[in-house]
């Protein structure tokens, strides 16, 4: 069969320049197509090369069939994370996406979910009133690094995502949660004040609520639970909880702004509701939309759990739990705050309102 000959080609790629093709296969070697002649042709690494000038793109083109095109992926709004779909880090970085939030929207492709699976502890907010609130899930193996080139790139390599990611600093230990004042709970870290239900209501122990040294995992900085069901999975100690609780969001998430809070509130939901509600569902969305906390902008989504077929099967004592996250800018250059709010039928869900409207930056 009739095979091209290595030389400088048209950039199938579609950018402005021509690309090396060794005979076999698209490299990494580029060099512009305008104003300069073409470049000598790159030497692979442990092979002598003829010293022959490789023919013009034009009439290399003339003569022997286009070099195959590389394989088509989809637009980095559909393949972000999908690293099979990308081209290779040999051939530069893929397109940015419009907003720095790596993330893909939909229940798939999350890399805040991969953070929490590979890296983190889960905080099960709503099944542990004791120490035993902390579980690990199983050690995951690392994923593969994508294959390399036989070619180095002429070009600066590109610095890989752990690369560019910023050492986080370590999380601040929190030892108390601030007690009701009027009926109020004033969280000056969040930046946020919120009704106190009230008895069986109290206010939670900081150890229960938080993960040390998890980085995906926000840092509550004030809350309060009730019990819901004692032993709801037949161990002593492991409760099933109502929660209301308010922290920042954790730094390892990108924000640039207000433009980000839809996104991010939906992610964090996506994120952490395998954690918070580990019990089989169905989740029903009853807003999910920009509001105002005070007079700063902020995003809601309230939901609906509905655990009642679990519920019927295990003799839970609640069948529902009605919830919302919200997250609220504080304006530039601070972390926006996050609150969490999440009732059980059976401890009167319909407080969730009351406290969702009682929420005013402190």
């Amino acid at each position: 069969m009739t095979t091209t000959p290595a030389g400088w080609y048209p950039d199938p790629y579609g950018s402005p320049q021509l690309r090396w093709w060794d005979g076999s296969q698209w490299t990494d070697a580029t060099h512009p197509l305008e104003g300069q002649d073409a470049p000598e042709s790159p030497e692979p690494a442990g092979q002598e090369t003829l010293a022959t000038t490789p023919a013009a793109p034009a009439a290399a083109t003339a003569q022997f069939a286009a070099p195959p095109a590389p394989p088509q992926w989809a637009p980095p709004s559909q393949a972000w994370g999908a690293t099979s779909q990308l081209p290779l880090p040999q051939f530069g970085a893929p397109p940015k996406p419009p907003s720095p939030l790596p993330w893909v929207l939909g229940g798939v492709g999350i890399v805040l979910v991969i953070a929490l699976v590979v890296g983190g502890a889960f905080v099960f907010l709503n099944r542990d009133s004791g120490e035993s609130a902390i579980a690990r899930p199983p050690a995951t193996s690392e994923p593969a690094p994508p294959p390399q080139t036989e070619q180095a790139p002429p070009q600066e390599q590109v610095p890989t995502p752990d690369q560019q990611q910023p050492q986080q600093p370590p999380q601040p230990s929190i030892t108390a949660f601030p007690q009701p004042e009027d009926g109020r709970i004033n969280d000056s870290v969040s930046g946020l004040s919120y009704k106190f239900l009230g008895g069986p209501w109290e206010v939670s122990d900081p150890k229960t609520m938080n993960a040390p040294n998890d980085p995906t995992y926000p840092l509550f900085t004030s809350g309060y639970g009730a019990v819901s069901q004692p032993g709801f999975n037949g161990q002593e100690g492991v409760d099933w909880m109502g929660t209301v609780a308010a922290a920042q969001l954790p730094q390892m998430i990108p924000y640039r702004g207000v433009e980000d809070l839809e996104v991010v509130t939906t992610t964090l939901l996506q994120a952490y509701e395998p954690a918070f509600y580990s019990i089989p569902h169905e989740r029903e969305i009853i807003r999910n939309e920009a509001i105002k906390v005070g007079d700063r902008d902020a995003w809601i989504i309230e939901y609906t759990m509905d655990f009642s077929a679990e519920a019927k099967a295990k003799k839970y004592k609640f069948t529902t739990e009605s919830g919302a996250f919200v997250l609220v800018d504080m304006g530039e250059g601070e972390r926006p705050s996050f609150f969490y709010v999440s009732i059980p039928d059976n401890l009167k869900s319909e407080q969730v309102g009351d406290v969702l409207d009682s929420l005013q930056t402190h």
